[in-house]
């Protein structure tokens, strides 16, 4: 559960560095013949196991950690291990700093937090929560758009306190804010990569909340509210006569593909198969 590189041809790993969303860190990988020595992480690890079986070594005892299991990890905790069976394992994991965690914490209830959060036990075997683990961890890894990971940062926190420490998680009292300059926000500024702290400060909320009452007003979070209205800004520009490359760079989409993933998602069609209707 280290910070790994790709060491066989058969295993693979990947790293993505967020210094702007917390300092945090993802890791997605896959397992044959990996090892790790005795460590300990400065940051709480939070990860699951989607595939295969990871043998760990934690808090005194030796864990067989199944696909379908959620990993909690404060920071110190000394684990080692490896795979518990010839087909080794996934997982994709995440690394928040200490203040990072304090900061989501506060924002998420509305109080800061006292000392460091345990949640019970290192591994929890929860299979629903694990795939929407997976799904969370899926944007928060790959995503170019910075709003998608914000909100997925946080429904993926947000989660995991609800269901595993719902002590420290308690409801925090419905704000309204000003969602509706937020969206008109969104909508003057379909081309741009929008941080949720933008919203925020036009909503009046911390970003739990904001994430909140966007849903409840729109039926949508804001990333995918966003992103509809770019994938809209796709279609007048297909009419208008721009390539599918063009529209994707003016509707603010990291390329081509990427648009185009999106775009068939929503739409049901190819942007070049909506272009020659």
């Amino acid at each position: 559960m280290q910070h790994a590189g790709s060491k066989r041809k058969s295993e693979a790993a990947t790293l993505r560095s967020r210094p702007d969303l917390y300092g945090i860190e993802t890791l997605s990988a896959r397992y044959l013949k990996q090892t790790f020595k005795p460590h300990a992480h400065d940051e709480y690890l939070f990860g699951v196991i989607d595939g295969g079986v990871h043998a760990v070594w934690c808090r005194g005892e030796m864990n067989q950690v199944p696909q379908g299991s959620v990993v909690t990890m404060r920071p110190g905790d000394v684990h080692h291990g490896g795979s518990g069976s010839e087909a080794g394992w996934r997982q994709r994991m995440i690394y928040i700093p200490e203040a990072g965690m304090r900061a989501l914490l506060e924002d998420i209830t509305g109080r800061a937090p006292a000392g460091t959060l345990d949640f019970g036990a290192a591994f929890h075997a929860r299979p629903d929560l694990a795939r929407r683990f997976a799904v969370l961890h899926e944007a928060l890894h790959t995503s170019d758009q910075t709003l998608s990971r914000d909100v997925a940062l946080d429904t993926l926190v947000g989660g995991l306190l609800r269901e595993l420490a719902p002590e420290v998680s308690q409801p925090q009292p419905r704000g309204s804010g000003r969602i509706a300059d937020a969206i008109e926000y969104l909508h003057s500024r379909v081309e741009d990569d929008v941080p949720l702290e933008d919203l925020c400060r036009i909503t009046g909320l911390r970003r739990r909340q904001t994430i909140d009452a966007f849903r409840r007003v729109t039926g949508l979070p804001p990333h995918a509210w966003h992103l509809q209205r770019k994938v809209q800004h796709v279609k007048h520009l297909l009419r208008a006569g721009f390539s599918p490359a063009e529209a994707a760079a003016q509707a603010g989409f990291a390329d081509q593909s990427h648009m185009g993933r999106h775009f068939r998602a929503i739409t049901g069609i190819t942007p070049a198969a909506y272009a020659r209707g």
